[in-house]
């Protein structure tokens, strides 16, 4: 199999873990900067380890995605691939809004990224797969 071939094969799975990345370097952005602290007002460093473990938050939904294609379970159960990943994102959101009184800036980026994470699986997902699965040429 050629590379553009290859390319074309897996164009959504490419862009996909593409997401993946440049949502954590928008995590890892706002979690390198200072922040003025919201009562004290001094400049503070995020910890480490909350960066990390907001990554690694974001990072369910796509290590669950990834999982899934890569065992073959994404081909042949669908739906159910969908309902699953559609669970662990509502799990990443909920935990997104619960920490967000007087969140960090990298904890406002989590749920930033949440919010576009449930734009593209609930509407331009969908939308993509319709589109797919009418406009494939009819055989006669």
């Amino acid at each position: 199999m050629s590379i553009k071939q290859s390319l074309k094969n897996n164009a959504v799975w490419i862009v996909f873990n593409l997401v993946w990345f440049i949502m954590l370097a928008h995590i890892l952005y706002y979690g390198l900067k200072p922040y003025r602290h919201y009562r004290f007002e001094e400049l503070i460093s995020a910890d480490p380890h909350a960066v990390l473990m907001t990554m690694i938050l974001l990072s369910l939904y796509f290590i669950a995605g990834n999982i899934m294609k890569y065992t073959g379970f994404w081909p042949r159960r669908r739906y159910l691939s969908y309902l699953i990943l559609s669970t662990v994102l509502m799990f990443q959101s909920f935990v997104a809004f619960i920490g967000a009184m007087h969140s960090p800036p990298y904890w406002a980026a989590f749920i930033i990224n949440s919010m576009f994470l449930l734009l593209l699986h609930f509407v331009f997902y969908p939308i993509y797969a319709i589109s797919r699965k009418y406009m494939k040429p009819q055989k006669n």
